[in-house]
């Protein structure tokens, strides 16, 4: 009797065992490669956000720095017409918008090296999350 509750507790044992390797194996791996695979995706989607951003932010100043040379000009107020008008006729305003177009260009480039800047550091991230992810791949076949 004691015997067999002793090749029971035995048989139990190396059940566990084998389970426990078993989960080891294949478990942990699988959610630490769902956990890179969600860092590496995250990273490509906030990459990919940042410039979408970037780009409608650029856009968004050009359109609104030309819709207030078109707004003093077209306003029903008499005083701002009025100046709009003088500023019109001494040819301030046409000024105005071409140091605004120019003043722009030069944004627009500052602003494009740093995104150049950017887009080495994010290729950066991104090849060591895939790398990373491939390291994980590996080790669980």
């Amino acid at each position: 009797m004691l015997a067999a509750l002793a090749g029971i507790f035995s048989l139990i044992g190396l059940i566990v065992t084998f389970i426990k390797k078993l989960l080891v194996k294949y478990v942990v791996h699988a959610v630490i490669i769902s956990a890179q695979f969600a860092v590496t995706a995250s990273t490509i989607v906030f990459v990919m956000a940042f410039y979408a951003f970037t780009l409608t932010a650029l856009v968004t100043i050009y359109n609104k720095g030309i819709e207030i040379f078109e707004y003093a000009s077209n306003s029903g107020l008499q005083s701002v017409s009025c100046l709009a008008g003088l500023v019109d006729c001494i040819g301030l305003g046409a000024a105005m918008q071409n140091g605004f177009s120019l003043m722009y260009a030069a944004l627009s480039t500052i602003v494009i090296f740093h995104l150049f800047k950017f887009t080495l550091t994010a290729m950066r991230m991104i090849m060591n999350e895939l790398f990373k992810l491939g390291l994980l791949i590996g080790q669980a076949l």
